[in-house]
């Protein structure tokens, strides 16, 4: 198996997309797939609903497509595909924010959530543990906590991928690790 180094593989991109641009649309699946796997795990963990993810990752190649004449090489097509993918899902947590802004007041008073125990703590996977954190952060928040500590993207790489200063990824990290562990406390979950 040869391994390509980063630069053979922005070098492949080039080519790739030239050839794209120049009317060989055919070859766009040889980026799909290099980058699917990526793009995949941001929406995921973004949006926390396969369907939403979806159709968000289906989305993201679309305007990739779309804008690969302007894609100009001063970040890695990859970082690129995913900026796209993180500035998505951000539009669409916010648009389905909205959406359940306006009937909070027609909800029906009487539905409770019932009290969660102790076979809720034990019943209780690693994966949902972070999920119930990821949702009680804010979108910004959250694509940061995605982008650093379950897509193992470095300070710098998330600074680059959301357009923020290194110290404010470090501060946004701090401050949604934080949230999600009084949220995880809150629902009788040990954190350590």
């Amino acid at each position: 198996m040869k391994v390509i180094s980063l630069n053979e593989n922005t070098a492949q991109d080039q080519q790739l997309i030239t050839r794209i641009i120049s009317g060989e649309t055919d070859l766009f699946g040889l980026l799909i797939d290099r980058y699917k796997d990526r793009i995949a795990g941001v929406c995921f963990n973004m949006m926390k609903e396969h369907n939403l993810a979806n159709e968000v990752g289906q989305e993201t190649f679309v305007r990739l497509y779309k804008s690969l004449d302007k894609f100009n090489f001063q970040s890695s097509l990859g970082t690129y595909v995913t900026r796209i993918a993180i500035n998505l899902c951000l539009n669409k947590l916010d648009s389905i924010q909205r959406r359940t802004n306006r009937f909070v007041e027609q909800r029906d008073q009487h539905n409770t959530i019932p009290e969660k125990g102790n076979s809720f703590q034990q019943d209780m996977e690693s994966k949902e543990i972070v999920a119930l954190g990821l949702d009680s952060l804010n979108p910004e928040a959250r694509s940061v906590v995605v982008l650093r500590m379950i897509e193992g993207y470095s300070t710098k790489e998330t600074s680059e991928l959301l357009g923020i200063a290194e110290g404010t990824v470090m501060s946004k990290l701090s401050r949604a690790l934080k949230k999600m562990k009084e949220t995880l406390l809150k629902n009788g979950i040990a954190y350590e």
